[in-house]
């Protein structure tokens, strides 16, 4: 996870027991997203594949798992080493490491597809001119990115991270990228409804946020919550194609 608006949510602490840690991180369910699995069993991931913000590393293990090359950053170290010890027990290989997301533009590595699930809504709002950049900067030109965000138009107000429009993401992307949909998907967690009241209210960046949003929140066979969040699929156009403005 990146510096900035993160900087008041613990990540290295909620990850300092490993998985034991699972019911403070909403976002580890013990595996790959659905839906990222799903992008991935119908051939949407190619090439070398970075998991930019990879936590635990499950989304890497399954593209790994599926012959793919794969590397992996989280800021977290702990994080990190839970994802190799996973890679090493299910004898694949992925390239882990511990780094912030935009030290990366300098290490000249170039890929074939970006995997942000649930990355880029830790961002503050004005790091997304950085965070584009970086993009540009790490991908093959008609490279391919599978951003999973959390939406202002599909989202509840509940705990959570920042809320992304569907026009924002055309704004932050559309001069560069080609997008194919913007389109809903389900994004799966490992709390019940009445844990999410526990988790940082993105408004004040306190616990203990407000619950009488939470009813009618939908939730898996487990009974954890399950949100809509945006799905954006992108290709970055050659050089001479991208504008300064949205198309």
């Amino acid at each position: 996870m990146p510096t900035g608006s993160t900087e008041k949510i613990p990540f290295e602490k909620l990850y300092q027991g490993g998985e034991k840690s699972g019911p403070l991180m909403p976002w580890n369910i013990g595996g790959p997203q659905p839906a990222v699995r799903a992008i991935c069993d119908q051939g949407g991931f190619r090439g070398h594949v970075l998991d930019l913000g990879c936590g635990l590393g499950d989304n890497a293990l399954y593209l790994a798992s599926k012959g793919l090359r794969v590397s992996a950053v989280d800021i977290s170290e702990v994080a990190v080493q839970c994802g190799r010890d996973k890679a090493r027990d299910n004898d694949v290989t992925i390239d882990f490491q511990v780094a912030d997301a935009f030290s990366l533009a300098t290490s000249g590595a170039r890929y074939d597809t970006v995997l942000d699930s649930a990355f880029f809504h830790t961002l503050p709002a004005e790091d997304v001119p950085r965070y584009t950049e970086l993009l540009r900067t790490l991908c093959n030109e008609g490279a391919e990115l599978h951003l999973f965000t959390f939406s202002k138009e599909l989202t509840p107000d509940y705990p959570g991270p920042r809320r992304v429009s569907e026009p924002e993401l055309r704004d932050a992307f559309g001069a560069e990228w080609d997008i194919k949909v913007i389109e809903a998907t389900r994004y799966h967690s490992s709390l019940p409804p009445e844990a999410v009241s526990r988790m940082v209210d993105p408004r004040t960046f306190e616990v203990d946020a407000p619950t009488d949003n939470l009813t009618e929140q939908m939730t898996d066979e487990a009974g954890n919550v399950v949100s809509r969040i945006w799905h954006m699929h992108a290709v970055l156009r050659p050089q001479e194609t991208r504008s300064e403005t949205p198309a």
